[in-house]
């Protein structure tokens, strides 16, 4: 088993990558290519999820919405490594999402913080760390517009 600490600039290089395409909008194909495994799930532990190239392109369909976003990692936590080309990580992050929807004067904002578990796994043929789940563990910290998006998590997103 690998130290926890040597795994860490792998996996924050992995979810950093996985951010950068998400907040630039990019196409679950372009996701998949260069950081996704082909059969990537993410949702909320316990509530609704997304599987599977379908899936990634439902939830990047139900997040469209939002033009303006980004995602600060605050904390890495929990690192294991239950297999040689499995590793597993909490995260607890900042994010911030702007939504303009007309005729609205003005856009509205949701921000809080986000607790998530990743499995990254590596892919062949060049061997990189590619994350195969993201999984919401919970919410802290939400303002009142983040809380009525996440508000039933077992039907999904409310965009």
């Amino acid at each position: 088993m690998t130290e926890p600490r040597i795994l860490e600039p792998t996996i924050l290089d992995a979810i950093e990558r996985y951010f950068e395409l998400l907040q630039g909008h990019a196409s679950a194909q372009e996701m998949t290519e260069r950081v996704l495994t082909d059969d990537f799930e993410t949702g909320f532990v316990g509530g609704y999820m997304w599987h599977g190239p379908d899936g990634l392109a439902a939830f990047l369909a139900d997040r469209s919405v939002f033009f303006d976003e980004s995602h600060e990692i605050l904390q890495l936590m929990d690192i294991t490594q239950p297999a040689p080309e499995t590793i597993s990580a909490r995260t607890r992050l900042r994010f911030f999402l702007r939504r303009h929807e007309p005729p609205a004067a003005v856009s509205e904002e949701f921000n809080g913080q986000a607790f998530h578990t990743w499995r990254l796994r590596r892919q062949p043929p060049n061997n990189d760390w590619r994350v195969a789940a993201q999984m919401v563990d919970g919410f802290a910290m939400l303002n009142d517009n983040a809380a009525a998006l996440f508000a039933a998590p077992t039907e999904g997103l409310h965009t």
